[in-house]
C-alpha cells in the first residue's frame, strides 16, 4: 500500500519551528520509539528543563507527497471502487471518478486565473463535491480556507476580508448568503462559485462547480507541489482572542492521517457527518482516502437520516460530535433501527463523560472512543483505539507526538497522574498563525511545543485524560465560540454598558454560551430581558454561536489595570455547577 511505502516519497520524522521565528539553532529530530513501557515514554530534557511524554506507537515515516498523489494511485489500483456515497440520493463516486472530477475541475480553475497561493473561501454544508474541490485545490496548490455554512453574511465577509480570499465557493443554498458577504468584502461576482444542481439558474455570471468538473475542452497536467506549503486556511480562536487564520501545509493535513490509520483500524465505510469545514472533518476525508474506505457523506445531522446510514451501510465506526453520542444514549427513536454493525463511535470537538460512555455501551453494545486535538494540531494528537481506551480518556499519544504536562502555578513541567497544561509537539503542529507574530509567540514554547489551553493529565500507561480548560475558548456542540466576538455584540446594543462571556451549562450538562450583562440604567423600566439580548445576539451570529443564558450583574470583576477577569467568573461559575473533579 501507499501509506507503507519509504523511500523517495517520504522525509525523516523531523521539523523545524523557523518558518514561524526566523532562523533559530532548535531543530528537533525524533527518536525512534524502542519500547512502550509508561517510564520509557516519560523523558527529562535537560536543554529546556522538561518532562517529554513520548507516544507509545513507533514514528512513521513523513510522506514527501500531497493528498492528490495519494487519490491519483488509489484510482489506478481501486479505480471502480466507491470513494464517495451520498446518503440521502445514494448516488456514488468511485475513485477513478473521483480523481477525473478533480482533474477536469483544476483545468477549468487554471482557465480561471487561479494561481499557486492563491486563496480561496469554500462555504458549504457536507456534499460528495466537496472531496473533489479539496483534491482540485490542493493539486493546484491553492489554499483552501473552509468556512462554515452556518455563518450569517457580516461572518462570512470577515472570513473573506481575513483571508484575502480572491475567490468564493459556495453551495446553492447558501448562495444569498455568500452573495452578501462578497458584496461587503468587496469580492467580484466573476469570483464566485456554486455547488449543486441548477446552481446558476438565477445568476448568470456565478459558476457552477458541477458543470467545470464535468468538462473535456480544458487539460490539466498536475506539477508537484511543495508539501511544506500552506494548503489550508482554517479559522480558529486558539487559546485566546477572536478567530485566526491557521496555516496548514499538505504535510500537516497527511501526516495527521497518517498517524491516525495506524489506530484507525480499516474498513469498508466512513461516515460523512462531522462537518467537513471543520478541521477534523476535513482529517476525515484525508484518512477515507488515504485507507481507500467510502465516505457516506450526509449534509447535516438528522435524526431518522443519520440511524437509517448506520444502518443501511452497516459503518463500523462512526465518527461524531458528542451531540451525537448524547443521543444514541436516550433517544426513544434509536430503538426502531438494528444498529449491530457498528462496533465504535470516535467522538471528538469537546469531551465525552464517562457516564454517557457507559450508558451508549450498555444499550447498543458500541464502545466510544474520544479522539483529541484542535485545529492548530491538524487536529489530532491523542485517539482511543479498539483494544487500548479507558472510559473518559481520549487515548494515548498518535505516532511522532510528544507531550508536556506544565503546572500553570508552579511554571513547572509534572510526570505522571499530576495535571498540568498539556503542551504538543509534532509534524502535525501548524506553521503558525497568519500574519499574527504576536499570537505565534503566545502559543508556542521555546521548544516547539504548542499550548492548548486546556488541563489534563497523563496516566502510568500514558493515557491521557482532559479535565478543564485554561483558554476562553467555548465549545457548543463541538463549534467553537470565541468569548470576544459575542461580547463585541453585545457591546453594541445600547441598553448594555458591557459583557462577559464564559462557558455555562445547560439542563442536559452541555457547554453554552453564558452572558454576565451590565445595564447602562438597570433601573429603567425600558431596560431589556434576558431573553430580548438573547434574541438581539441571534440576528447578529451564526446559530452555534448564540448566547443560550443571560445573567444581570452590578459589575464585571477586573484587575488594578482595568483589565476583565474572565477567569474569575469561570471559577464562580464551576463552583456553581461543582464542575471539573477528577
Amino acid at each position: 500500500m501507499l501509506t507503507r511505502r519509504v523511500g523517495s516519497l517520504f522525509l525523516r520524522p523531523q521539523w523545524s519551528r523557523n518558518r514561524i521565528f526566523g532562523e533559530s539553532s532548535f531543530h528537533p529530530t525524533l527518536t525512534q520509539i524502542k519500547s512502550s513501557t509508561a517510564n520509557d515514554m516519560q523523558r527529562y530534557d535537560r536543554r529546556f528543563h522538561t518532562i517529554v511524554h513520548k507516544s507509545p506507537h513507533r514514528d512513521i515515516e513523513i510522506p514527501r507527497h500531497t493528498i492528490w498523489e495519494v487519490a491519483a494511485h488509489q484510482a489506478s489500483v481501486n479505480g471502480d471502487k466507491t470513494a464517495v456515497i451520498c446518503g440521502l440520493t445514494h448516488k456514488i463516486v468511485t475513485y477513478r471518478d473521483l480523481i477525473t472530477k478533480a482533474r477536469r475541475l483544476a483545468a477549468s480553475f487554471v482557465k480561471d486565473g487561479f494561481r499557486k497561493g492563491d486563496v480561496v473561501v469554500l462555504h458549504s454544508v457536507n456534499c460528495i463535491e466537496y472531496p473533489v474541490i479539496i483534491l482540485a485545490l490542493t493539486g493546484l496548490g491553492v489554499v483552501c480556507s473552509p468556512a462554515s455554512p452556518l455563518f450569517v453574511a457580516s461572518e462570512l465577509a470577515c472570513q473573506l476580508t481575513q483571508s484575502k480570499a480572491r475567490y468564493l465557493i459556495t453551495h446553492n443554498e447558501l448562495k444569498h448568503v455568500a452573495l452578501e458577504a462578497a458584496a461587503i468584502a468587496g469580492l467580484a461576482l466573476d469570483y464566485t462559485y456554486t455547488i449543486g444542481k441548477h446552481a446558476t439558474s438565477e445568476i448568470s455570471n456565478v459558476k457552477s462547480i458541477n458543470a467545470m468538473a464535468t468538462q473535456t475542452e480544458h487539460e490539466f497536467i498536475y506539477q508537484q507541489i511543495d508539501p511544506t506549503m500552506k494548503i489550508m486556511l482554517p479559522f480558529s480562536s486558539g487559546t485566546t482572542g477572536n478567530p485566526k487564520g491557521v496555516m496548514l501545509s499538505a504535510t500537516n493535513l497527511l501526516i495527521n492521517a497518517l498517524q491516525t490509520s495506524q489506530v484507525e483500524p480499516s474498513g469498508d465505510k466512513f461516515l460523512g457527518l462531522v462537518p467537513f469545514f471543520h478541521i477534523y472533518g476535513m482529517m476525515l476525508i484525508h484518512l477515507s482516502i488515504l485507507q481507500s474506505k467510502s465516505i457516506v457523506v450526509l449534509p447535516r445531522f438528522v435524526p431518522e437520516t443519520f440511524l437509517t446510514t448506520l444502518a443501511t451501510y452497516k459503518i463500523r465506526t462512526a465518527h461524531v460530535a458528542p451531540p451525537v453520542v448524547l443521543f444514541l444514549s436516550n433517544h426513544p427513536l434509536v430503538e426502531n433501527f438494528d444498529l449491530s454493525s457498528t462496533k465504535y463511535l470516535v467522538s471528538g470537538g469537546a469531551p465525552v463523560g464517562k457516564q454517557v460512555e457507559n450508558r451508549v455501551h450498555e444499550r447498543l453494545g458500541i464502545h466510544v472512543k474520544q479522539i483529541y486535538g484542535m485545529t492548530e494540531l491538524s487536529p489530532a494528537v491523542n485517539c482511543g483505539e479498539d483494544n487500548y481506551r479507558k472510559p473518559g480518556s481520549v487515548g494515548r499519544l498518535l505516532p511522532n507526538t510528544e507531550l508536556r504536562v506544565h503546572c500553570i502555578d508552579s511554571n513547572r513541567d509534572v510526570p505522571h497522574n499530576h495535571k498540568g497544561e498539556l503542551l504538543y509537539r509534532g509534524p502535525q503542529v501548524m506553521l503558525g498563525y497568519d500574519n499574527n507574530i504576536e499570537a505565534n509567540q503566545h502559543i508556542f514554547t521555546e521548544d516547539g511545543f504548542l499550548r492548548t489551553g486546556d488541563i489534563g493529565y497523563i496516566d502510568d500507561e500514558g493515557f491521557v485524560f482532559v479535565i478543564d480548560r485554561v483558554k476562553e475558548l467555548i465549545k457548543y456542540k463541538g463549534h467553537q465560540v470565541a468569548p470576544g466576538e459575542l461580547e463585541d455584540v453585545l457591546n453594541h446594543h445600547p441598553a448594555i454598558a458591557e459583557s462577559c462571556c464564559i462557558r455555562g451549562k445547560n439542563a442536559q450538562g452541555e457547554e453554552i454560551p453564558k452572558a454576565f450583562v451590565v445595564l447602562q440604567y438597570p433601573d429603567s423600566l425600558d431596560c431589556p430581558t434576558p431573553e430580548d439580548i438573547i434574541n438581539y445576539v441571534a440576528k447578529h451570529v451564526a446559530p452555534f454561536k448564540r448566547v443560550r443564558e443571560v445573567k444581570f450583574v452590578e459589575s464585571i470583576p477586573k484587575n488594578a489595570s482595568g483589565k476583565m477577569l474572565r477567569r474569575r467568573l469561570q471559577e464562580q461559575e464551576n463552583l456553581f455547577r461543582n464542575d471539573y473533579k477528577i
